[in-house]
């Protein structure tokens, strides 16, 4: 049996000390100058990230492409620097704090432009220069795209949009929003609809410095006549796919209103037997009613709801009341106002009496489609009224205004399903909707389905989806115009 004495003890107690000492330190300084590291490395990534979006989306920033792509780098290099500060931990940016030259902006294929930026910093250690290592380098890169964004904007002027003055405060937000795109790469254009809709400013790239400009154009507008929603969405649909043609791009359209649809454009035939329907004055009777005396087998223009309705609900319109046409399909420019005319008809009753409502005895009922081909009642919305006996049977009555408004709701809500459908374009659409003009409250599912919300009654989620925005005033209408644009630079990253 060996025996150690107390002196051989003392010393193995000193060796596996020193020892230790050695093995550890290294490994409690390497973690935490590891844990240095990490921190340093998540901040550099937050601060390159961030750098990158904000150069991204201020691309729309300035008159000339090269203007935009200086603001959007000294912009990117002000968000770098409020996320990553100098000095920051000790550390030092390699190539200096302004980190413009580390920002590239590279159009990798038409219509999409790509912003990287990298960056590496100094980190000094301080535990490991005991090993020989005094600092160490920690790099990052963020990425964001911008696309170029193609945005009709097709604004409701009916008459209704002069109460309050709200046509002009339609006007600013609308000029403020075209303000926040870019001359030579997004192009905006302008359709207004009422009776009927009007292409009022071809998209261009030009849109800001073309003369007339878009917001001059929008300028001008003048609020009159009734809404024919669908005949808005359908030109400024036609806008995007006959005229801008851009199918790798961000196309969008923007779509306000502050009513519901009331009219529509269609091709009506001439009603040549007699039946029974509602007068046309003491619309709450029913009346037989002869043969039309109109020279033409069909007449084409826009019908529409001519009721003066007191409903506060959705759904309240009268059954009885007052329908109106037809007037003349032409579009109406921008500052051109228009009350209802009629349509040269000769023989027709609402034509020789120079009376409206008499059009129900004029036509045989209303069409199945709109003049665009779009369903007045199969898009499995609102249900019509038809004839359930006589030699009409089975026709869309034109003698109940709610048909009248109903099958104008229907043919937008099928204009806009067709639209979102065309997976060429993909085209996105954003509804705003100002409560208040009217006794009847905005639809709003109706506008959640044109917008494609995923809070509609019918929203697809494989098809492109938007949003819906419900305003009560003129100054929330100008924080709609604000929101979609936002939503809009945020899908062209």
């Amino acid at each position: 049996m060996v025996q150690r004495r107390v002196s051989e003890r003392g010393a193995t107690l000193l060796m596996v000390t020193f020892i230790s000492a050695f093995l550890l330190i290294p490994v409690i300084g390497t973690c935490i100058d590891g844990a240095m590291l990490y921190l340093v490395k998540a901040r550099l990534s937050s601060a390159v990230d961030a750098a990158a979006l904000s150069t991204a989306r201020s691309l729309n920033v300035g008159q000339s492409v090269k203007d935009q792509e200086t603001n959007a780098k000294f912009i990117g290099n002000e968000y770098f620097a409020a996320n990553f500060p100098p000095g920051l931990m000790k550390t030092t940016v390699v190539g200096g704090q302004d980190i413009s030259n580390s920002i590239n902006i590279d159009e990798v294929q038409i219509h999409k432009r790509v912003v990287t930026v990298s960056v590496s910093v100094v980190v000094p250690l301080y535990f490991m220069p005991i090993l020989g290592f005094k600092n160490s380098t920690v790099s990052a890169t963020g990425q964001a795209t911008r696309r170029d964004a193609n945005i009709m904007l097709v604004l409701d002027r009916s008459n209704s949009m002069n109460i309050n003055n709200s046509c002009s405060a339609l006007v600013a937000s609308a000029q403020n929003f075209a303000s926040q795109f870019v001359d030579g790469r997004d192009q905006l254009g302008l359709v207004t609809f009422h009776f009927t809709a009007n292409v009022d400013f071809k998209p261009q790239l030009t849109f800001k410095s073309a003369n007339p400009s878009l917001n001059s154009t929008i300028g001008t507008l003048v609020c009159t006549g009734d809404t024919n929603t669908v005949d808005g969405l359908y030109n400024g649909y036609d806008q995007i796919v006959n005229t801008i043609k851009q199918p790798g791009a961000l196309n969008v359209i923007v779509l306000f209103t502050d009513g519901q649809a009331n009219s529509f454009t269609g091709i009506f035939e001439r009603k040549d037997a007699s039946d029974t329907r509602y007068d046309s004055h003491n619309t709450s009777q029913l009346v037989p009613m002869g043969a039309s005396n109109c020279s033409a087998a069909t007449i084409t223009g826009v019908f529409g709801d001519a009721s003066n309705e007191t409903a506060s609900d959705i759904y309240g319109l009268n059954q009885t009341g007052y329908t109106g046409g037809i007037a003349p399909s032409t579009p109406i420019g921008i500052s051109q106002t228009m009350d209802w005319s009629y349509i040269t008809a000769p023989g027709c009753s609402f034509y020789q009496n120079n009376d409206v409502s008499r059009v129900r005895e004029d036509i045989k009922g209303l069409p199945t489609t709109d003049i665009h081909g779009n369903s007045t009642v199969d898009s499995g919305y609102l249900p019509l009224d038809y004839f359930t006996s006589g030699n009409y049977q089975g026709w869309i009555r034109p003698d109940m205004p709610r048909d009248a408004r109903w099958a104008a709701m229907n043919a937008a809500d099928s204009m806009a399903l067709k639209i979102r459908n065309d997976k060429v374009y993909s085209t996105i659409i954003y509804t705003i909707g100002q409560q208040g003009h009217e006794p009847m409250l905005i639809d709003q599912d109706f506008m959640e389905r044109m917008a494609n919300d995923p809070r509609a009654s019918n929203y697809d989620s494989t098809r492109p989806s938007g949003r819906f925005i419900l305003a009560t005033n003129d100054a929330e209408v100008s924080q709609a115009f604000q929101q979609v644009a936002s939503q809009i630079l945020r899908l062209s990253r």
